[in-house]
């Protein structure tokens, strides 16, 4: 009998354990939380602007051959602060997070802003790589910076690094380790933008790729400190969140679909109609991306628009929506069917009238875009007639 009982522990063990390992504890939340929703575009249809497209590759750091995964913000006067990170090759340990400034028209030459030796320092572990940095400007104009890293075996057994900067990127706290769970606490990874929450805090996308595949948020406070985690989906296979608000208590997420085989993958969305506190069941949008990063925006005039791949990473599209439901293909930011040819892993801002966009350029650079409302009602309506 003792040895049944102990059996039966044991067993009781595991399976709490292989619950905990497969969804992680969610705490919830004291008050519902609610979107920052900023109005700052003012467009005229009747207005005198031209219309404005540019774009330009932004200047790497010398003797690094491989750039991927980039991120930026828009700081008070204007400029835009980028992040991605650069090395030999993806998952190398020369692998650093670098750091461009776009003021006047012009890239500033990249400098590093981490190596994983400062993580390996800071958290008193060893790193032996790093990937996907994503930054976030706060209520409070505190620059916050979160890199993934690596102790061990590859993204699935990551850790996720904070750190923060008071003066636009020039100093920085050291890197510390967040830790989402105290159950293993390994797997979060990051790649699209932080929302704003009306509270000050803001909610940061990120998504778990240990056995099972699927997205996530988590709640930081206004004083940038972690608060929770909530889960957007259990649907297998479902990566990087893109979350679109809507209005204060709505908003869209668009999902990275990572599903097995080379048949079409549509990009899938899911709505909240709580701040976020709980998601509807996800459903296939119209677009098909190649398993790759996608990047939704609210153009804040009633159309929503979003950066994806369609069939190959080779070909890097533009497509609108009035509903944010269903979507129509206009525009090709990059168009080549040459073998390896990789524009991907978009990022995306809107700042009154101006869209600004940066993604990985063959994976050798970052390249930025930059166009205006104007030119994107033309080439909008030119492709419907």
């Amino acid at each position: 009998m003792k040895t049944f009982h102990c059996r039966t522990l044991a067993i009781a063990v595991l399976i709490i354990f292989a619950m905990l390992l497969l969804q992680r504890v969610e705490s919830l939340s004291i008050s519902t939380p609610h979107f920052a929703i900023t109005h700052n575009y003012s467009y005229n249809p009747e207005s005198n602007y031209s219309e404005l497209f540019e774009s330009q590759l932004i200047p790497q750091p010398a003797g690094v051959p491989a750039a991927h995964s980039s991120s930026f913000v828009t700081l008070s006067n204007g400029d835009l602060l980028a992040f991605w990170f650069a090395g030999t090759k993806e998952g190398r340990p020369d692998v650093q997070i670098w750091m461009s400034r776009y003021h006047n028209g012009v890239w500033s030459q990249a400098k590093s802003v981490v190596n994983p030796s400062m993580v390996s320092r800071a958290n008193n572990r060893y790193v032996v790589k790093l990937g996907n940095p994503v930054a976030y400007v706060d209520a409070h104009s505190v620059l916050h910076l979160f890199v993934v890293s690596v102790s061990m075996g590859g993204w699935s057994g990551s850790n996720l690094n904070h750190m923060i900067s008071n003066d636009e990127g020039a100093t920085w706290s050291e890197p510390d380790r967040i830790v989402v769970s105290p159950f293993f606490n390994v797997s979060t990874l990051v790649r699209t933008s932080p929302v704003g929450l009306s509270d000050g805090g803001f909610y940061l996308p990120v998504y778990h790729e240990f056995i099972r595949k699927y997205p996530e948020l988590l709640r930081f406070d206004a004083s940038g400190n972690f608060v929770n985690v909530i889960r957007i989906t259990n649907k297998n296979r479902m990566l990087q969140p893109s979350v679109v608000p809507i209005n204060s208590t709505d908003a869209v997420a668009y999902l990275r679909n990572s599903t097995l085989g080379d048949a079409p993958k549509n990009i899938y969305e899911v709505f909240t109609h709580n701040g976020g506190l709980s998601w509807d069941k996800p459903i296939a949008t119209n677009l098909f991306n190649h398993d790759s990063s996608v990047v939704g925006l609210n153009l804040q005039d009633g159309r929503f628009m979003m950066i994806y791949n369609q069939v190959t990473r080779g070909h890097l599209w533009l497509a609108i929506s009035k509903d944010g439901l269903n979507w129509r293909p206009f525009y090709q930011l990059e168009n080549s069917d040459l073998h390896g040819a990789e524009f991907s892993y978009p990022d995306a801002h809107i700042n009154g009238d101006t869209i600004d966009i940066t993604y990985t350029y063959n994976r050798k650079e970052i390249k930025h875009v930059r166009f205006n409302k104007k030119w994107l009602n033309h080439e909008a309506n030119n492709a419907s007639k």
